[in-house]
């Protein structure tokens, strides 16, 4: 079973310091509501330079979140799909996940999930659900950060030197920055799949269509 974590991932509250009544009209007036999930799109423009250059963007997590959920390896369970935010929260996907393909019903399903901790018709259905763990307990087997600084060599070849099956593999889930230490301290590997930028959702649908391929047509 191959392990899948969203580093670092651009979901979190808004902020006590910059939420009042003009943020919550701007979200009114732009999402139909008010959604305590940080979203530099929706803040007024003084308010926005107050937020860090990898937070606010929960558009790059629901994007990347739909990539993987879609895809054929994770839809037949061979993908554990964990995300882990700014704020060092980590969450669980259960292979029921049919993330919303809306944007806005997206910001109220993470709105309740940063609220309460999960998302589901109850909680001993949860859909998904925070875990009480550190990333060190998460990972096993070989740790591949991917990062476009990283190794850039065939990467049908690399997954099958690496034992990918048993594999962490780590996708930053923000918009611009680089990896806290933290997270690179985890991994023993870093891997590029191009010689440029990628998304997050572009570098896990890749990554999981390699894997495909290795399962299911080589020999």
């Amino acid at each position: 079973m191959v392990t899948l974590i969203l580093v670092e991932s651009s979901l979190t509250k808004v902020p006590c310091e910059i939420k009042g009544r003009y943020v919550v009209k701007s979200y009114s007036r732009l999402y139909g509501g008010f959604y305590d999930v940080l979203d530099v799109t929706a803040l007024p423009p003084r308010k926005r330079l107050l937020v860090g250059p990898k937070h606010g963007r929960p558009d790059v997590v629901h994007r990347t979140i739909l990539s993987i959920t879609d895809h054929p390896l994770f839809q037949t369970g061979r993908v554990t799909l964990y995300m882990h935010t700014l704020e060092g929260r980590i969450f669980q996907f259960s292979r029921e996940i049919k993330p919303p393909r809306n944007y806005v019903r997206f910001l109220g399903l993470v709105n309740q999930l940063l609220q309460r901790g999960w998302v589901g018709p109850s909680e001993k259905e949860t859909l998904i659900w925070e875990v009480n763990s550190d990333l060190r307990d998460l990972v096993k087997g070989e740790v591949v950060l991917l990062e476009e600084s990283g190794e850039l060599r065939n990467p049908l070849d690399f997954l099958r030197d690496i034992g990918w099956r048993n594999s962490t593999f780590l996708i930053g889930c923000f918009p611009h920055g680089e990896f806290s230490e933290d997270i690179r301290a985890l991994s023993n590997h870093s891997l590029a799949l191009h010689g440029g930028v990628l998304s997050s959702s572009t570098s896990a649908s890749m990554l999981l269509t390699y894997m495909y391929y290795l399962e299911v047509w080589s020999s």
